[in-house]
């Protein structure tokens, strides 16, 4: 047994933080639940995509190295499979081969959603600024167009 004290390391001290003071408590109960959603979204992705889900399986299986069959990707956006949620990790790969991000809009609507009151004008600036922006860019391509 040494004779030195040891000096606690300060850094691991866990301080309990009251339930009340979390920020989430604002939140309304399921106003994060996204689950029908995301399934709504994959099913109109697998269906524009004009891919057999056969095929899907098979570059999900190809790009991931997880082995992904048709049954899954059924489970997945079968609206009345409660216990069989898309898995995150294949987010990217279900982007990539459908060519439709509104999967990743759907997952990510929820963090939308718990913008405050106060932040929600900042967030609605953003979004008008993105749009002006997009316009600007299409309308210098028109006038590129003409130009030509």
């Amino acid at each position: 047994m040494s004779k030195r004290k040891r000096n606690p390391d300060m850094r691991l001290v866990n301080l309990c933080v009251p339930m009340s003071s979390l920020p989430t408590q604002q939140l309304a109960d399921g106003s994060l639940r996204t689950f029908d959603t995301v399934k709504g979204a994959l099913r109109r992705a697998l269906s524009r995509c004009c891919l057999s889900r056969e095929i899907v399986a098979e570059e999900l299986t190809r790009l991931t190295g997880h082995e992904v069959s048709i049954h899954q990707i059924n489970n997945w956006a079968a609206p009345g499979k409660e216990d069989r949620p898309v898995p995150l990790h294949f987010l990217a790969a279900i982007i990539v081969i459908t060519e439709d991000t509104e999967l990743a809009q759907a997952a990510l609507a929820g963090p939308a959603a718990a913008v405050s009151p106060d932040e929600s004008v900042f967030f609605e600036i953003g979004m008008a600024e993105v749009a002006k922006r997009e316009e600007a860019k299409k309308r210098k391509e028109l006038w590129e167009q003409i130009g030509k």
